[in-house]
């Protein structure tokens, strides 16, 4: 499979993974005359999609994270912050030991496998999303750091209510599609400690998930808020939920942007560290994304176009390329593995 825009799509295109809207299937893997459905998808948000063709037929999407657990995780996550838009003080706290749970043992299963955060999101469900995709890298991350299984749980609940305060932002000024102006930057920038007094008033939730909530916007050299506090003095449990939170989010489609490529929200996050980010656990961080995800069309430095058929674990910026068309334009396909080619190197992410 690889990756297209949808307003690229043509009459001849067959869909190689589903999509869904709202947790029920809007188009399954396998309908084909895609671009009938052109018009609907980009309604709801969805910039991007898979597709089957000659090409990349055989080429995999590795899912590290079960889509089914994708979709439960997005369903607790918007069941308990809908409970909290109306002021209902109790949380679905076994509803999320059950996807925190699920989420650690398919983790374990796919131990070896480079998480791939850039997959297909609808702008309309970006916070149940975004949400869903911290509490995976959180929990990545305590794995990596050997966390205990109690930690673990409380890191990858306070990932998935890090946003939380959110909900008690006017959706005018959360969604606007527009540059927010410095009073609605000022009204955004609440969403941290609202949601912190929210969440102490949940004797379920664990203070060290409420720390996540109300410091993933704090940064190492003191830039960020709502108390501007540096280093060490931010919680750990923060300053990893702070990376995941960027990394996610520059990576995902907005009403008001596209998103941006894997390695340039890499670049952002390494180019940052010591400065917004925690040095140690940027660095554990880079060793489990893809870079350069599969089925994502590329340049190479030759001028040859192809798709990222393969990864090499521990070489995030060598994948293995499917050239499909060479600088002329001429069809020609093959296999490059840039680990043998060190010379070559990707110069441009198409998709």
């Amino acid at each position: 499979m690889r990756l297209v825009l949808t307003e690229d799509l043509k009459e001849n295109m067959t869909l190689a993974k589903a999509i869904y809207d709202n947790g029920n299937i809007l188009l399954n893997k396998g309908v084909k005359n895609l671009y009938k459905y052109k018009d609907k998808l980009l309604a709801i948000g969805v910039k991007h999609l898979y597709v089957e063709d000659e090409y990349s037929r055989d080429i995999k999407v590795d899912e590290v994270i079960k889509e089914k657990t994708r979709r439960k995780g997005k369903a607790i996550i918007k069941k308990n912050f809908e409970k909290i838009k109306k002021g209902v003080f109790n949380i679905d706290i076994e509803g999320f030991k059950s996807v925190i749970e699920d989420i650690q043992a398919e983790l374990e299963i796919n131990e070896d496998v480079l998480l791939n955060l850039a997959d297909i999101k609808a702008t309309s469900t970006y916070t149940y999303d975004h949400s869903v995709n911290v509490g995976i890298v959180c929990i990545a991350l305590g794995k990596i750091l050997n966390y205990s299984p109690d930690d673990l749980f409380k890191l990858g609940m306070g990932g998935m209510l890090h946003d939380v305060g959110k909900v008690l932002i006017p959706e005018k000024i959360l969604n606007k599609p527009d540059r927010l102006d410095d009073y609605e930057y000022s009204v955004i920038k609440k969403h941290p400690q609202l949601g912190f007094e929210h969440l102490q008033q949940l004797e379920t939730v664990s203070p060290l998930s409420r720390i996540v909530a109300y410091s993933h916007h704090e940064r190492v050299n003191g830039s960020g808020y709502p108390r501007g506090q540096k280093g060490n003095n931010i919680h750990e449990f923060a300053r990893i939920a702070a990376i995941a939170d960027v990394f996610d989010a520059l990576t995902s489609d907005r009403v008001y942007r596209d998103r941006w490529p894997t390695y340039r929200a890499a670049e952002y996050i390494m180019n940052n560290t010591e400065t917004l980010f925690d040095y140690a656990f940027v660095k554990k961080f880079l060793r489990k994304i893809s870079f350069y995800p599969n089925g994502s069309e590329v340049i190479l430095s030759t001028g040859d176009r192809g798709i990222i058929s393969e990864q090499n674990i521990g070489f995030p910026t060598r994948p293995i390329v499917r050239i499909i068309e060479d600088k002329d334009g001429k069809k020609k396909i093959k296999e490059l593995d840039l680990i043998k080619h060190l010379n070559i190197v990707v110069e441009k992410v198409i998709l």
